[in-house]
């Protein structure tokens, strides 16, 4: 396959993506629209979007995968829309669950599948982030800093980039080839945690999506929090499953692992993803957020949509990720956990500012 070929079945794919979320917009609309009414807004084209968002708002929070590219391919129009958006001088921030990345990982990714090289590592707000901000934060209370704290990571090196760029000392991480999946009940009680334990002590244990966990990070990081009972055990999500496949696979998310750890240690952890109030004091400090003018975009009624209307923004949700029409017609007028958007239309490439 030639390099042509391959942007070619790239193209492909995106308006495969961008006629898939037409046909799911219809299907959800004449069913709450006409059949249920409602007072949600549909915003049908690129015209009426396009209008309401610069009429209504003056900063932009995007999720990232569902909504601005879906694997490796992006969302129809979204570079242009992301581009007017911030040539208009709107405030454009990217929150994602994923902490898979450091900020500079993450801008890096958005650049290069977005194709905008404007975007900077200050507008990337990720749960990594969020993890070691919460961290330092805690810290200070007990007058420490996060040169002075051991920090044990399930997750990856991105998360532990993070947390290091902080100046805190981390533990655990992926591990080498070498070592074992397993830990019998002998290895754990001959275990000396000498690695871990730097001047005797244990700060924070964080757990991030790891998609190498196993039976030997789990008993290693349940000892620890026995071991140091004041550790904060932090999620940086607790997100139960994403989507994949044509037929929608439940991949599991991070809060399975969390769930397992909290399971053991008898401990519950702090959340500091979407949906919790914890991000979005970290959004209002950071980047002077009035709310009222503020909307959230995103695909996942549990994380993105019930994140944005507890932080009194305005929600809307596009129809290239998790949320199906068929959830949402099974959903009806949406629960606590799971509530309606306030504004849906088909895919964010909408967004973009029609500039007279």
């Amino acid at each position: 396959m030639t390099a042509t070929d391959m942007l070619v079945t790239s193209a492909d794919i995106t308006e495969t993506i961008r006629k898939e979320s037409l046909v799911e917009y219809d299907i959800v609309m004449d069913h709450f629209m006409f059949e249920l009414g409602n007072d949600m807004v549909f915003l049908q084209n690129q015209k009426e979007t396009s209008a309401y968002i610069n009429d209504n708002f003056d900063a932009i929070l995007f999720d990232c995968d569902g909504v601005l590219y879906r694997g490796t391919d992006p969302i129809p129009d979204a570079a242009k829309s992301l581009q007017s958006l911030i040539k208009s001088g709107k405030k454009v921030l990217f929150c994602t669950n994923n902490a898979g990345y450091n900020r500079m990982q993450l801008r890096d990714k958005l650049a290069n599948i977005l194709d905008c090289p404007e975007l900077k590592e200050e507008q990337m707000v990720s749960s990594s982030y969020s993890a070691a901000k919460y961290l330092e934060k805690s810290l200070e209370k007990n007058g420490l800093s996060m040169r002075d704290a051991n920090v044990h990571v399930i997750g990856t090196q991105g998360l532990c980039d993070e947390i290091s760029s902080f100046g805190a000392r981390v533990t655990g991480g992926p591990d080498g080839d070498d070592v074992p999946c397993s830990m019998s009940r002998e290895e754990l009680a001959e275990y000396s945690f000498a690695k871990e334990e730097n001047q005797g002590k244990v700060h924070a244990v964080v757990v991030g999506l790891d998609n190498e966990f196993n039976y030997r990070k789990l008993c290693i990081a349940n000892v620890l929090l026995q071991r140091h009972p004041d550790a904060i055990l932090v999620a940086t999500n607790e997100d139960a499953f994403d989507l994949v496949g044509s037929d929608s696979r439940h991949l599991p998310g991070n809060g399975s692992l969390v769930s397992a750890i909290e399971a053991c240690s008898q401990r519950k952890a702090v959340n500091v993803g979407k949906p919790s109030k914890i991000l979005a004091e970290l959004l209002s400090e950071e980047h002077d957020l009035d709310p009222s003018r503020t909307i959230f975009v995103g695909d996942r009624l549990d994380t993105d949509i019930k994140f944005g209307k507890d932080g009194g923004m305005k929600s809307a949700l596009v129809l290239t990720g998790c949320t199906t029409s068929t959830k949402l017609v099974e959903l009806g007028v949406g629960t606590d956990d799971e509530p309606l958007p306030n504004i849906i239309f088909p895919h964010m490439g909408m967004m973009g500012l029609r500039m007279s």
